[in-house]
């Protein structure tokens, strides 16, 4: 248990960590106001049974001149005043406390969900290779959830509940020892054992949920994300029977876990009330008379009836908290131990543009994906010139994509480096050197949005500029479009994943995209590869326009489009094996014109 609280305490930051201690404070003042509750019901008591206390005991006499009673039954109403304000001022204070517990674990869901996402989000792009985004987005948005309701309420509750039975127990110990420690053996003995019977299989299942709740989120996003094939193949009940078989066995783990916290109540309450029934004949043989024994029988029935759901509400609390508890190992796995030196996302606004005039070179450059045996690139030497166009083909797996990811800043090389104008591009500076690129990759990423934020991609509405976006969407060949075509222009939605409009569409809202920002250098990766003859013509057209003005870098499968490249480079195995302009390399390479022969018509 001590190593659970010792995770939670590792998510919270310092302030949270303060907050905490406060609101224990709190809770030790809120213990104090039930004992305080507890104690004023036996004078109470006392006087109920025996009137003539008032007169007989020290302190109710003094306290019955000091305050000018001229008869006991209006010291008996003061009296049922002042513990009814004690109880009342008592429950207020537990209230209280209770908000700001509620208060304090809530918004705790905030920041884990909040820092979750800034975590994954620092991450290196590889790390995203490795990882299933159903995944990502289950932890974020159930696992956190887990965490807050599963295990920081409940224990914050078995915190509160724990603080105020032992408060209780310490003042049945005061008043009579023997007594309340055979109460604390009997009551807290058979709820220690019955969770120490059902601790187990609590962690067991806890473990096996979570396992099936991934499985739920990572069928549903499948079935989601592909529905056109589903519904083209007909296979729409296949995934919705493995998103049934692992929602069941989800629900069932849910409610053997509720009745396993939820089942001992009955069988203890009914040894706690043969317990008080005991007592009350305890207290009668010892104090020979039910009128002596009423006011203690009164503190213990009192006490009983504080001291009985607070045990239950640690047992419920613990059993729920040893269920959830695989969620808490997720978030501390993913917060903690995930690349403890990443950095989070820098909101100290926009980072300047690493200068680039000359040349990108690549020295000596091999990369090795994670857990591969053989390098994607391999010893890989090249250099483009600022203000070229520059092409790279070469078969399916040659290492095109993966040198392109590494010009991007979005891969490290293994061994080598990227420089830019003798710059070598580190983790220190990659954002600046991000800030002259743009990329448009094959498969365009859309968000159920207006096509002006697809366009201006991540901008601030109100640092949007229009004149950017229409300017960058007459070069991809798309304003005509979007001003006479789409209902409502530039703020027409485009549905999720830019789901209502063409392939080609999609292509060139990325080309615009990538256009916006003005880049210095813009790399197209089978960019224009979902257009028809006629729009690919267009586009091909408007990219030859920026050549001599920007640094163009393309990957192609189709030569024709790579034709009008100052230079090209063919690479296999991740190696340049051949260079030249188009003609240079019909001449020099036989893979290369078998490449031109089978694209070519």
């Amino acid at each position: 248990m001590i190593k659970n609280f010792t995770k939670i305490f590792a998510l919270l930051s310092r302030r949270e960590k303060h907050q905490i201690c406060w609101l224990f404070g709190g809770i030790l003042v809120m213990g104090l106001t039930e004992i305080t509750g507890i104690v004023s019901i036996t004078p109470f008591m006392g006087i109920v049974s025996n009137p003539d206390i008032i007169h007989t005991n020290k302190y109710l006499s003094r306290a019955y001149e000091l305050l000018g009673f001229s008869s006991s039954n209006q010291f008996l109403f003061f009296t049922g005043v002042v513990v009814l304000s004690v109880l009342a001022f008592g429950n207020g204070f537990s209230s209280f406390i209770t908000w700001l517990l509620l208060r304090f674990t809530f918004m705790q869901g905030h920041s884990l969900s909040e820092r979750l996402l800034n975590k994954y989000l620092s991450q290196p792009y590889v790390f995203f290779l490795n990882r299933n985004t159903a995944d990502l987005s289950k932890n974020i948005l159930m696992e956190v959830h887990r965490v807050v309701g599963g295990v920081l309420i409940p224990g914050m509750q078995v915190l509160t509940k724990m603080v105020v039975a032992l408060s209780i127990l310490g003042l049945l110990i005061v008043v009579d020892p023997l007594l309340a420690l055979t109460v604390a053996v009997v009551l807290g003995g058979a709820y220690a054992t019955v969770f120490g019977l059902v601790r187990m299989k609590l962690a067991r299942i806890g473990r096996v949920s979570a396992e099936a709740r991934t499985q739920c989120f990572k069928v549903a996003s499948e079935a989601l994300g592909g529905v056109k094939d589903l519904k083209l193949f007909g296979r729409e009940s296949v995934f919705l029977r493995r998103y049934s078989v692992t929602s069941r066995q989800f629900a069932g783990y849910e409610a053997t876990s509720q009745i396993l916290s939820q089942l001992p109540k009955y069988a203890l309450e009914t040894i706690a009330f043969g317990g008080i029934l005991l007592i009350v004949l305890y207290l009668i043989g010892v104090k020979q008379n039910a009128e002596t024994a009423l006011p203690l029988i009164s503190l213990y029935a009192f006490a009983g009836y504080r001291l009985m759901p607070a045990l239950q509400r640690i047992f419920i609390g613990m059993t729920v908290i040893r269920y959830n508890l695989p969620a808490l190992d997720i978030l501390h796995d993913d917060l903690i131990h995930q690349d403890p030196g990443a950095k989070g996302i820098d909101y100290a606004g926009p980072v300047p543009a690493l200068d680039f005039k000359d040349r990108i070179e690549l020295r000596d450059v091999v990369y090795y994906y994670p857990n591969a045996s053989s390098p994607a690139v391999d010893s890989l030497n090249l250099t483009i010139k600022s203000n070229t166009t520059s092409g790279f083909v070469g078969v399916t797996g040659s290492g095109k994509t993966t040198t392109v990811d590494i010009i991007l800043g979005l891969l490290s090389p293994t061994s080598g480096k990227l420089v830019v104008d003798g710059v070598e591009i580190t983790p220190e500076n990659v954002r600046s050197w991000q800030k002259n690129l743009g990329y448009v990759p094959q498969s365009i990423y859309l968000t159920d949005d207006t096509v002006t934020r697809n366009i201006a991609f991540g901008v601030r509405d109100e640092e949007i500029d229009m004149e950017a976006v229409e300017r960058a969407a007459r070069i991809a060949n798309l304003h005509d479009f979007i001003t006479k075509d789409l209902p409502d222009g530039y703020d027409t939605l485009v549905g999720e994943r830019g789901i209502r409009l063409s392939g080609g569409q999609r292509q060139r809202i990325g080309i615009a995209r990538a256009l916006y920002h003005d880049p210095k250098v813009l790399i197209f990766d089978e960019a224009t590869s979902a257009l028809d003859g006629i729009t690919e013509n267009a586009i091909m057209e408007a990219i030859q326009n920026l050549s001599r003005k920007k640094t163009i870098i393309m990957i192609a499968h189709r030569l024709t489009t790579v034709q009008e490249c100052d230079v090209i480079f063919m690479l296999d195995k991740g190696r340049v094996i051949a260079k030249g302009t188009y003609s240079e390399l019909i001449e020099s390479s036989s893979q290369f014109r078998k490449m031109a022969n089978v694209t070519q018509p």
